[in-house]
């Protein structure tokens, strides 16, 4: 009943919020599964089908908390057809990223685009800066939170293994195991943390039902939540090899804490309503193995390129979704 009221009302131009979805899950596969993928603990297949179901999960239980919090709204100046403009140069933006290979924000993506059009249709005093700021915060800080967690867990957890598992064979099955579930985590709070710029624009233009009701909250969140579901059972082994193989060499014990890290950065951020990077979160988390190991071990090239892509993405996505909404003004 919803989406025959939703395409009746010109909801078509949702679609572009699936396109974004689709993007987003495509693109960020590789930080739940990755690493277990690149050591061989985890068949893709039953990688990506895993993340499709627990994206979806995450999403629709607490998804809905972010677009009813209001903290990834940010501009005052939201219709139909700026929400279209807006996600389809942030989900360009991330596909173009994705086709090249580098992990990148897709949040920062969806973001930037949002600012784009609110600068073109109203001018700078249209963005909600002190919410921007706070955003930009949570992304400067989630990769090192992930950091350190993952120094301090390689360590806690490397000495219990030590000391309560002896036997190899025993080892390998835990190891099997925690990818399983950590996995799932992280499609979890990938789903319940990222969902939200998805639709966001379309929900605060009424797309969905009156913008702050759980109704409307709710189907926005189940429309972004199938389409990144969608993006990593379609496009998203593309950038696995360079989050697992790519930036340090894992073992098996490290890219299982990589997977735990990157789970509980985006959960710890969910708490608070702020919409962060997955990749921010996972980099941050592979980077502490390198530093673990010795700075040698670090692929320096290309955490530059990564890192050459989270400047560019927002900048991209900002200045094409000004562009076209100012050709339409």
């Amino acid at each position: 009943m919803i989406f025959r009221s939703l395409f009746a009302a010109g909801g078509y131009k949702v679609l572009g919020g699936f396109y974004l979805g689709w993007g987003i899950g495509a693109n960020n596969a590789a930080n739940i599964f990755g690493t277990a993928v690149a050591t061989n603990a985890v068949r893709y297949r039953l990688a990506v089908i895993l993340i499709a179901v627990f994206v979806i999960v995450g999403a629709l239980v607490e998804g809905p908390g972010l677009f009813l919090s209001g903290s990834a709204r940010f501009s005052s100046q939201t219709d139909s057809t700026l929400a279209l403009v807006a996600v389809l140069a942030a989900a360009i933006t991330i596909n173009i990223v994705t086709y090249l290979t580098l992990p990148t924000s897709t949040t920062q993506a969806a973001i930037g685009a949002y600012m784009g059009v609110a600068v073109a249709s109203a001018g700078v005093q249209a963005v909600e800066w002190a919410k921007l700021l706070r955003m930009m915060i949570g992304w400067l800080v989630s990769p090192i939170v992930g950091l350190l967690l993952c120094l301090l867990l390689l360590k806690v957890l490397g000495y219990l293994l030590s000391r309560l598992v002896s036997n190899n064979l025993t080892r390998v099955r835990i190891y099997k195991i925690g990818f399983l579930v950590f996995g799932c985590y992280g499609a979890y709070t990938l789903g319940a943390n990222n969902v939200v710029v998805t639709t966001v624009a379309y929900y605060d233009a009424g797309m969905f039902g009156l913008a702050g009701s759980k109704s409307a909250a709710f189907w926005a969140a189940a429309l972004g939540g199938v389409s990144m579901a969608l993006g990593a059972l379609t496009y998203g082994g593309r950038v696995m090899t360079t989050i697992g193989k790519k930036i340090t060499p894992l073992s098996a014990f490290s890219a299982l804490v990589v997977v735990l890290v990157h789970s509980i950065t985006l959960h710890l951020f969910t708490q608070i309503n702020i919409p962060i990077s997955s990749t921010h979160a996972v980099i941050g988390a592979i980077m502490g193995v390198g530093l673990a190991h010795g700075t040698k071990t670090i692929n320096r090239k290309t955490i530059i390129m990564i890192v050459i892509g989270w400047v560019a993405t927002p900048l991209v996505a900002a200045s094409s979704a000004w562009g076209i909404a100012s050709l339409l003004r």
